[in-house]
């Protein structure tokens, strides 16, 4: 497929708001890109060149690609760089000077840049500003505009991979008739070129069959919450697994035979923060598994200490320094796969495998967990818990499967906020900003959130953020927020529009006094007083749910 083609779709979905327009158009485009590229092209069209979990970067900042344009079409760098700023985008900057035919194809572009991410030592930058270059000379103006987003990772498209999933079974039955397939597969082993080639070479039978792979992260499942405890019958029935919920770093450790590899929730590789954790893996009897649990900081006496004081170990540089200063356990909870996948298995047999592995040791122990026949018992583990440092309580079906990606029954969680008087936290997308005016003029003021519809893979306005911030912080902000040109197309705004869209990437925790049905947003409900308590770990579409909000309405 030449890559000037699949530019012809970028261009067309840049202009598209509708999302069902984005599916089908992308849909056309991955027909047309063959089983032998379609991989890559679903890569590329997500502005990357490998999985999210692969350590492949390819290592390219705005000015190393403005070096990259005037090496490949003969100009200054100022005047590189004075386009670049004023059309507000190194995309159209690189197709104002590009001129060439477009002879590239999808495996080109896709071999190339992967080449370039792997180019490291000394000289390196210089290697990849020339190979870069050479991809550039030979792209026509378009091909350019798209080849510099992806190198910056920018794509602005207004997808993501569920977008794609959609397009894939459009392009494959013709319908959404294999979405439900390809997203279970996809959420076993999210690789988006694998579940791509394997729909094009083997169809749904093929996508059925796709197991767990060590090495590569199984989505993380996610907790339903509830109103009061008394629920717990109706939803779970009894008895219950009641688990402490740590406020810490959920992490899902692979091990085939001395490789050990860790997996946050974002499903970032983040072995390297936790070489105490991984050397603790190491040394599990089983050969070939894969266990979840959360890693938490505790003080000299035991007690648990904040998340902040955790997320300092999130670094690149100072490691040893930083393990002494700030040591680790991890609580295992759950084992989904020991020699065998183990995901269809209901928790009950999940666990008895968890407990043959897991013995308690000083780094690695087992979640204090409790079985409980009767809603009283797990409250009153919960005041314990609570008592004791613990974030809450997770409430577990016996005969539940694992469900990956999936916000299902088969796991509760409960904690303070949710106690009748006491507000309730949400965790919300950012999807818009607003400049501040006084003290906080020059930065944002105040931050356009959102809530996720599960089912329509969309995100609807919910509240305006303003308050809970920094001075420092909201300095920070706009660097820390991927700021777009139009309103993505999986927003859904209504009656009130931001200064700057912001790409829905980013995840924020907020409290709030409560949730009113609403006219101006497009959740149709909004939060009242709502205050920022940190920035959260998570994908956008692990964010609270439209069916959590009107629950917590129904109050």
């Amino acid at each position: 497929m030449k890559f000037s083609r699949l530019a012809t779709y970028y261009a067309q979905l840049e202009k598209t708001s509708s999302l069902l327009a984005m599916r089908r158009i992308l849909a056309r485009a991955l027909k047309e890109a063959g089983r032998n590229e379609i991989g890559m092209a679903c890569h590329l069209t997500l502005g990357e060149i490998a999985s999210q979990y692969s350590p492949v970067n390819l290592g390219m900042a705005g000015q190393t690609v403005i070096r990259a344009i005037a090496e490949a079409f003969g100009r200054e760098m100022n005047d590189v760089a004075a386009t670049a700023k004023k059309t507000g985008d190194i995309g159209l900057c690189a197709e104002a000077y590009a001129s060439g035919e477009g002879t590239l194809d999808v495996r080109t572009v896709f071999t190339a840049l992967n080449e370039i991410a792997n180019v490291h030592g000394q000289g390196s930058q210089d290697k990849k500003i020339k190979r870069f270059a050479e991809l550039l000379k030979k792209s026509s103006p378009l091909e350019a505009r798209y080849l510099a987003r992806i190198a910056l990772g920018q794509l602005r498209l207004g997808l993501a991979d569920k977008t794609l999933l959609d397009a894939l079974s459009i392009a494959f039955a013709g319908d959404n008739t294999l979405r439900e397939a390809l997203e279970h597969a996809y959420n076993i082993l999210p690789d988006i070129s694998v579940i791509a080639e394997t729909l094009a070479r083997k169809g749904r039978k093929g996508i059925e069959a796709i197991t767990p792979k060590i090495g590569t992260p199984i989505q993380m499942m996610l907790c339903q919450r509830i109103k009061t405890l008394d629920e717990i019958e109706e939803r779970c029935g009894f008895p219950v697994t009641v688990e402490t919920k740590y406020d810490g770093e959920r992490v899902q450790a692979h091990k085939d035979g001395k490789n050990v590899t860790l997996f946050s929730r974002r499903l970032e590789n983040i072995t390297h923060q936790f070489p105490e954790i991984t050397e603790a893996i190491r040394k599990l009897p089983s050969r070939r598994t894969i266990i979840e649990g959360e890693i938490i900081a505790l003080d000299k006496k035991g007690k648990i200490l904040p998340f902040q004081t955790i997320m300092q170990r999130r670094r690149k540089h100072n490691i040893a320094e930083y393990a002494r200063k700030i040591p680790v356990v991890l609580r295992a909870f759950d084992c989904l796969f020991d020699g065998k996948s183990l995901l269809r298995q209901p928790y009950e047999k999940r666990y008895a495998a968890l407990r043959k592995i897991v013995k308690d040791g000083k780094t690695l122990t087992l979640a204090e967990n409790e079985t409980c026949n009767t809603a009283p018992c797990a409250e009153s583990f919960f005041h314990t818990v609570v008592k004791e440092g613990g974030e809450g309580i997770v409430i577990k079906k016996h005969d539940g499967s694992y469900q990956a990606g999936v916000r299902g029954w088969n796991w509760i969680k409960w904690k303070p906020e949710y106690l009748p008087k006491m507000r309730d936290t949400f965790d919300l997308v950012v999807v818009g900003a607003f400049w501040g005016r006084g003290r906080r003029a020059g930065t944002f003021g105040a931050l356009l959130c959102a809530i996720y519809d599960e089912k329509k893979d969309e995100f609807l306005t919910f509240c305006k953020l303003g308050s809970g911030f920094t001075d420092e912080l909201l300095k920070k902000i706009p660097t820390m927020l991927k700021a777009v040109n139009e309103k993505p197309a999986r927003v859904l705004a209504k009656d009130i529009t931001p200064d700057v869209w912001i790409a829905p990437e980013k995840v924020v925790e907020v409290i709030g006094a409560e949730v009113t049905k609403s006219p101006m947003h497009a959740a149709g409900y909004a939060l009242r007083f709502p205050r920022f308590l940190r920035w959260r770990e998570k994908k956008a579409e692990q964010a609270t749910t439209v069916r959590e909000v009107k629950r917590m309405a129904k109050k």
